[in-house]
């Protein structure tokens, strides 16, 4: 066992991140979800690793009667946060759920917004592994008919589709390849990035005891370079939203 904290991005990379990554149609699919299983708008949720806070403002603007928390450990993006009576922010790390909240407090709905691929160690299995304990430790503060939301990105391999998590991982976790990755446009590396296949994104909220409630496939990505689809035995590419509940 080890006792390794998650890695985190330096401040000039995290600047990278000081923006909306959930457009309208992503929207639409939060919304209707939401009003469909919360229909009295009144309801908790937690925002991990919601940064800068724009996501969490847009909820709590169209649902008046909500009440919201974010929790980061970037210091850097919770500074950017606008003045809300119904917000609080939290300076803490996703290993640190179980700990920081009392046993009592339960959220209706946990947001995970293209964090989890963030949640990265050293070694790729122990990678794996904090990513499957966070959805664990965001199950045990869902309220009995809670959900849990996550938007993430898919790659699938071309033949074998759990390679290009392992190269993407191992590449941009480097150190020693750092500068390399960098100027090839990742903005992660030298810290590391774990994106998943389908499948992988299936057994992790399998092992982590939830079940997918409802599933939304987007348009695959059509920009990626041909050379760069070879080299990191790249397939079908696009990002999905995953609408999780308990067994």
């Amino acid at each position: 066992m080890t006792n390794e904290v998650i890695r985190q991005l330096n401040n000039q990379q995290l600047e990278e991140f000081n923006k909306e990554y959930v457009g309208a149609l992503e929207w639409e699919t939060i919304k209707n979800l939401i009003e469909h299983n919360f229909q009295g708008n009144r309801f908790s949720f937690l925002d991990i690793g919601g940064g800068n806070g724009i996501f969490t403002d847009r909820i709590l603007q169209n649902y008046p009667e909500s009440v919201g928390t974010i929790i980061d450990n970037a210091s850097i993006l919770l500074e950017l946060n606008k003045p809300n009576l119904r917000k609080t922010l939290l300076l803490a790390s996703v290993e640190e759920l179980n700990n920081i909240f009392e046993k009592s407090t339960k959220f209706d709905l946990i947001f995970f917004n293209w964090a989890l691929h963030h949640f990265v160690k050293s070694s790729y299995y122990e990678t794996r592994k904090i990513q499957c304990q966070a959805l664990m430790n965001a199950r045990s503060l869902l309220s009995e008919n809670g959900y849990i939301s996550i938007f993430e990105n898919i790659y699938d391999g071309i033949v074998f589709a759990k390679f290009p998590s392992y190269l993407i991982f191992y590449l941009t976790s480097s150190k020693i390849l750092a500068s390399t990755m960098k100027k090839m446009g990742a903005n992660t590396a030298g810290c590391g990035v774990c994106f998943l296949s389908k499948a992988q994104w299936e057994d992790t909220i399998t092992k982590a005891g939830l079940i997918v409630s409802q599933y939304t496939d987007y348009e695959q990505w059509k920009n990626i370079n041909i050379l760069r689809r070879i080299f990191l035995h790249i397939g079908p590419v696009r990002h999905g939203h995953i609408w999780l509940s308990k067994k």
